[in-house]
């Protein structure tokens, strides 16, 4: 009989629940700075209570390692579209975030789950993918990894390799968390619902008047209006000095969260996480928006609130760490703990009936 490989294992006992109690320790000691609006976005900073709520870990974010070429994300040897390699030679793990884009190979595709890679290591990545065409289509010696590069860099010489790009929309990160989530938990791995996340991809692709050949959801922050109204929005909402994460607010309602508890990793994802909520707010209407800082408040106690409140499940990591889940009927979410620390933690809004809102307007 088949072994079930060890990362599609949940960890339950006294190790789940000391896992479980790192996320509920790290929520509890955030508190919301002054809240940064454009348009029809708002970000709540989440600050530590004290500095010793900091970890500084030292990780790599994916985009510097890949720059630095002390680690490179390939196609398997023998290509398949949900698996990556990632080959490290830093001294240090390197961090991979749930959503996180890589483009070039035969197609760009969307990391499964936040995944942190040993220093001198190779792991196989669960992956989505998010250009629906390319895989079998004549690529004629151009190397799209190649041209995401940013100007100066070192030329790839693998055209199966791959650069980091922009973070998949928050919206699509939502339901892609949520395909992952239903997978663990039927013991499937960290797998997700490919033709369902290209369904959103195309239909917000004609939603936005985007154009891709390839269907690839990078056009949809690449067309130069919108790239022009992103790059606005991350202007006025740059990260705050001592913030460890942010609650987002689309159009006045809840959307979701992103923490860390490592100052250095919550600066680099910062703009990258802030854009993937702005992409979704250039689609939303303005009569819908509210500049209410009592309101803006009350939504981002309610969000930690939720996730404080919710069912946390743990599983080991495909790198290291353990995975964890959050779900209740109010909030999703997905993150990883390592070595006692909350690493990353992305929280989603679940929209509710309208008798449940009243019911916890009422109780308000």
């Amino acid at each position: 009989m088949p072994q079930t490989p060890k990362h599609f294992v949940r960890v339950e006992d006294e190790e789940g629940a000391a896992v479980a109690g790192t996320v509920r320790a790290s929520l509890g000691r955030m508190r919301a700075g002054q809240p940064l609006r454009t348009g029809t976005l708002t970000l709540i900073p989440l600050l530590p209570e004290t500095p010793e709520d900091e970890r500084h870990t030292g990780y790599l974010p994916l985009e510097t390692a890949v720059r630095e070429q002390a680690l490179h994300v390939t196609e398997q040897p023998h290509e398949t579209v949900p698996e990556l390699q990632a080959a490290s030679s830093a001294e240090a793990p390197v961090i991979m975030i749930c959503g996180e884009q890589v483009v070039g190979g035969l197609q760009n595709r969307v990391l499964n789950t936040t995944i942190l890679v040993a220093a001198h290591s190779t792991l196989d990545v669960p992956v989505t993918c998010v250009e629906a065409g390319r895989w079998h289509g004549h690529r004629g010696g151009y190397n799209v990894a190649q041209a995401a590069m940013p100007s100066g860099a070192p030329e790839m010489a693998d055209e199966r390799a791959f650069a980091t790009e922009e973070i998949a929309y928050a919206s699509l990160r939502k339901s892609h968390a949520s395909y992952v989530a239903r997978s663990l938990s039927s013991g499937g791995g960290y797998s997700s619902d490919q033709g369902a996340v290209w369904n959103e991809v195309a239909e917000k692709l004609e939603s936005t008047g985007s154009r891709s050949a390839t269907h690839a959801m990078r056009a949809m922050y690449s067309s130069p209006a919108r790239s022009s109204r992103l790059t606005e929005m991350s202007e006025a909402l740059k990260r705050p000095e001592g913030a460890l994460g942010f609650v987002a607010l689309v159009g006045g309602k809840p959307a979701g969260a992103e923490i860390f508890t490592d100052p250095a990793l919550a600066e680099a994802y910062w703009p990258k996480l802030a854009r993937t909520y702005a992409l979704d707010a250039l689609d939303t209407p303005s009569a819908e928006a509210t500049d209410e800082s009592a309101e803006s408040a009350q939504a981002e106690a309610k969000l930690l609130a939720d996730a404080l409140n919710a069912e946390i499940e743990v599983y080991v990591s495909p790198g290291l760490g353990a995975d964890v889940r959050l779900h209740s009927a109010a909030i999703s979410g997905a993150g990883l703990v390592n070595d006692g620390a909350l690493v990353h933690l992305s929280l989603f809004a679940e929209e509710q009936p309208n008798s449940a809102v009243e019911s916890g307007a009422a109780q308000g």
